[in-house]
């Protein structure tokens, strides 16, 4: 962060907090935003994609968005806030901070047999050595269509089940089709 930024962050952020007092519904022009512009790097061998600017609200940072442009970054935004709002979410008073929250592990604890010889014979890692969510991905993991690959074909010799179709290839989801499938041999 520039020294501008630093400078100006706290008194953004203290402005729209004083203002929000005499507001009850708030809109995202309510918030402090800052932009930060970050050097883009080659992911072309990868599956990952990487933008230029992002908007971001202070103090709130992963409600965000990212874009070709400011006006992009700023679009993405508002249509991550939009959709936050219109999920019946509770929105923080403008420049408070928000408290980060993990997604849930409920249906992953139901897994975890699976889910420890899972990561251990096709990541080749300790599950009990990271937090793995109900929403974690295999695109958490593999961040090219050649890792994914590979990934696929050693679920289907180990487990004897295919996973492409599954939706967003969520791991909760494939410890769930190898459950029901040929299981843990």
């Amino acid at each position: 962060m520039n020294q501008f930024a630093q400078i100006t962050r706290p008194i953004k952020r203290t402005y729209k907090f004083i203002i929000s007092f005499f507001k009850s519904n708030w809109e995202l022009q309510d918030y402090p935003i800052e932009f930060r512009q970050q050097q883009v790097l080659d992911l072309s061998e990868s599956n990952l994609t990487m933008y230029p600017w992002e908007a971001r609200i202070i103090n709130w940072y992963w409600m965000n968005g990212d874009g070709q442009s400011k006006e992009e970054a700023y679009l993405k935004l508002k249509e991550q806030f939009d959709k936050h709002k219109l999920e019946g979410n509770k929105l923080p008073r403008p420049g408070q901070k928000v408290q980060l929250t993990f997604a849930s592990v409920d249906r992953m604890d139901q897994y975890e047999i699976e889910a420890v010889h899972f990561f251990k014979e096709v990541l080749e890692m300790d599950y009990y050595e990271m937090f793995v969510s109900d929403k974690s991905s295999m695109y958490d993991f593999c961040w090219t269509d050649e890792m994914l690959n590979e990934k696929y074909e050693k679920i289907s010799v180990i487990y004897g089940v295919e996973i492409e179709d599954i939706e967003g290839l969520l791991i909760v989801d494939i410890l769930q089709r190898i459950r029901e499938g040929k299981g843990i041999t």
